[in-house]
Formats: structure tokens, C-alpha cells, sequence
């Protein structure tokens, strides 16, 4: 018999699952779910995803998963949620690994470019390094909606010392912004601030 195949729809399914729940769920690798054959566990879990996705436990969802990483060993998708997981409870080096894992295999894989440049600046205590910048940098060039991402990239340059680079990134974000974005306030503050100290205040 065919295994259940793993669609996008359902791995973004799965993804508002472990953002929701993730915390819960204190050991990576042991689900914790009752002995059962594991074609017949993962029939069961497809037939919770179609009919009642928000009942899925966060071990429920590992295994799933894990599962899909199986069926699907190029999809980007089930090794970026595993890395959110990881990140909500606490473990950034282990979720750092985990978005490795889906940029290896889909590089421009935006949420997994945001959320790698976050843990790095997590890890640096705040710093915004060169590979921070430049995965920041990236993920707003692939999606300009990625705004927090740009100022990420922004101030990854200005930390570098490239005040230029800096003020010509903020002045090209700033003037992608509808004119009643409540953003463009803290964007005219931030360019003053690169302008005059070579920094930029964190983003909020």
C-alpha cells in the first residue's frame, strides 16, 4: 500500500500546529506515542490532519514529520518546522542545524532565511554577523514583505562599518512603504541614526 503522500497544504497545517503547541514538548526524538505499526500510526495522523489538524499534540506532529522528511527527503518545509519546534523550546543551536537542513535543500527558502539569521543573532548576543546580514539580506530581496528582514540586513552593514550601505538599504525599504505604514516613522529615526552614529537601533 502507498504511504500517505505530505502536501504544502498540510505541511502549513502542521506548521500552525507547532507554533501553537511546540512548547510542550520537552524531548525531541522520543514522540512518546503508543506502540503501533508505523504505516498504520501515520495513516491515523493523516486522518487527524484532514479532519481535526488543531487536535495534533506536538509529539504528533514530530512524528509526522519525521515521516515526511522520509517521504520527501528534498522538501524544505518539515526540517524548517522541526527547527521551530526546537526554537521554542529553547534549543537554538539545535533549530540553528534544523535550518541548515531546509536551506540545503531549497536555498531561497524565505521563512528558513529569517529564521536562521534570528538564531544566529540570538547565538551573537545581539550582533547582526556577516552570514546574519546576508540571509536577512537575501530573504528581502526574494520577498519584499520581509521588511523586518531588510532592517536586519540594514544593521548587520552599519555594525560592519559600512554606514552607506546601511543608509542606501533603510532609504530603499523606507520607500517601499505605503505612505500610511506606521513603520516609515521608526525608518526616518533609524536612517538619522545610521547617519549620524554609523548604528541603527534594533528593530521591534
Amino acid at each position: 500500500m502507498t504511504r500517505p503522500t505530505f502536501s504544502r497544504t498540510n505541511a502549513v497545517i502542521l506548521g500552525a500546529c507547532i507554533l501553537s503547541g511546540a512548547a510542550g514538548y520537552a524531548l525531541i526524538g522520543q514522540p512518546g506515542m503508543a506502540d503501533q505499526p508505523m504505516s498504520s500510526r501515520q495513516a491515523a495522523l493523516m486522518e487527524k490532519i484532514r479532519n481535526d489538524p488543531q487536535s495534533l499534540s506536538p509529539a504528533e506532529t514530530l512524528s509526522r514529520l519525521e515521516q515526511t522528511i522520509k517521504e520527501q527527503p528534498e522538501a524544505p518545509e518539515p526540517h524548517f518546522f522541526i527547527g521551530e519546534m526546537l526554537r521554542a523550546q529553547g534549543r537554538p543551536e539545535d533549530a540553528l542545524r534544523a535550518y541548515q537542513s531546509s536551506l540545503r535543500r531549497n536555498p531561497d527558502f524565505v521563512p528558513a532565511l529569517v529564521s536562521l539569521g534570528d538564531v544566529l543573532v540570538e547565538l551573537g548576543g545581539g550582533a547582526v554577523s556577516p552570514d546574519a546580514t546576508r540571509l536577512f539580506g537575501r530573504a528581502y530581496e526574494l520577498d519584499e514583505t520581509q521588511v523586518r528582514a531588510g532592517m536586519f540586513a540594514a544593521m548587520g552593514a552599519a555594525q560592519a562599518g559600512d554606514q552607506q550601505k546601511a543608509e542606501q538599504a533603510m532609504r530603499y525599504i523606507y520607500s517601499r512603504l505605503p505612505e500610511d505604514d506606521p513603520r516609515r516613522e521608526r525608518f526616518r529615526a533609524m536612517i538619522e541614526a545610521i547617519g549620524e552614529t554609523g548604528q541603527a537601533a534594533p528593530p521591534q
